[in-house]
């Protein structure tokens, strides 16, 4: 029977230092909940009209958001077009190197050579008389 008795004294003697303990701590908490409700108290009404500018800063943005869409909605259509004007020039280009240049290079060289066999010819005609 001792040991009972001394196990509930024990538990007794916890339970009285566990609510010894617990005493400051609830009147601290108290004194936070009151402190917050007062600081609360001070705040709500500079609080509201911030909330309600907000709200509407919010709506703003959500217009914003939708234009800015739309645009990006009508400007991919626009860029597509671009895209298949770039791929037709690079094909026209690809068409004028593969095609023209050597004609050209090739126009180009017999317009010299007849250029200079014509003053030649013109030289040596020249020359005789």
């Amino acid at each position: 029977m001792f040991t009972t008795e001394c196990a509930l004294w024990s538990i007794v003697a916890l339970f009285f230092i566990l609510v010894c303990g617990m005493i400051p701590v609830l009147v601290q908490l108290r004194r936070t909940a009151r402190q917050a409700e007062d600081f609360l108290r001070l705040v709500e009404p500079e609080l509201r009209p911030t909330l309600i500018d907000l709200k509407e800063v919010i709506r703003s943005i959500n217009r914003a958001s939708d234009q800015v869409t739309g645009g990006m909605e009508k400007m991919g259509g626009t860029i597509e077009t671009i895209t298949e004007v770039g791929q037709t020039v690079r094909d026209a280009n690809q068409l004028v190197q593969s095609i023209v240049f050597p004609k050209l290079i090739t126009g180009a060289a017999l317009m010299t050579g007849l250029r200079v066999g014509l003053r030649t010819l013109l030289v040596r005609l020249v020359g005789r008389r």
